[in-house]
């Protein structure tokens, strides 16, 4: 309930400071236009808690593997309805959490989600959003890892990789045109995921915060 009240309050904070901004400039034209994307994400619950050792030292840092967290690379289409305040977006994301260690060692959380996306104008730069997403072949990797069990004990050189199969997701976000072509987006996403191999376990929080950075093609 709180992460919903955030969400809902940044969305208003959005809102009102971009109705303050006013320009005789159409920011959102009719027709058909295709988008890239990159952000970033965080949030959910951690998969793995992952130390890593530095090469030829004792330093040792952790780095989580989450449900939510990663890099966001997408690309996508959007279609202004007519003369109406709305505009629909469909786009495939490629969403990767990943900690690289060392002599190779990969611990990696990778999915490629699919949504679809109806944004209101609420002014000419400024768009709220509501939709729904279906993260596909969600895998969890470990390439030449190190394990700790409860005992303490170490295995090194581990190689697992385990399927999940996610929920369906729903999206609420904001979008601002700094320039006709290049917008900035916040949103947040409500969505889990189980291990397909494990049913009984119980399943994984995924919900999380994200930023955008979106180029809209000629």
């Amino acid at each position: 309930m709180r992460k919903t009240l955030l969400a809902a309050c940044l969305l208003s904070t959005f809102a009102a400071t971009a109705a303050a901004q006013s320009t005789e400039s159409s920011y959102a034209p009719k027709g058909l236009r295709p988008f890239i994307g990159v952000g970033f994400t965080s949030g959910g619950d951690t998969i793995l808690p992952v130390t890593v050792t530095v090469s030829n030292s004792s330093t040792r840092y952790h780095e989580d593997i989450s449900a939510g967290g990663g890099l966001d690379l997408r690309v996508g289409l959007s279609q202004r309805l007519g003369d109406l305040p709305w505009t629909v977006q469909v786009a495939a994301a490629y969403h990767n959490d990943q900690s690289n260690g060392v002599e190779g060692s990969k611990y990696r959380f990778r999915r490629i989600p699919l949504e679809a996306t109806l944004l209101w104008h609420a002014t000419d730069r400024a768009r709220i959003g509501f939709g729904v997403r279906k993260a596909t072949n969600a895998t969890f990797k470990i390439d030449n890892g190190t394990l700790t069990d409860g005992s303490g004990n170490e295995f090194r050189g581990v190689y697992e990789k385990y399927a999940l199969k996610a929920s369906t997701g729903f999206i609420v976000e904001g979008e601002y045109a700094v320039t006709p072509g290049w917008s900035l987006k916040g949103r947040f996403v409500f969505e889990s995921f189980r291990f397909r191999d494990f049913p009984q376990a119980e399943k994984v929080d995924a919900e999380h915060f994200g930023v955008q950075s979106v180029w809209y093609l000629p």
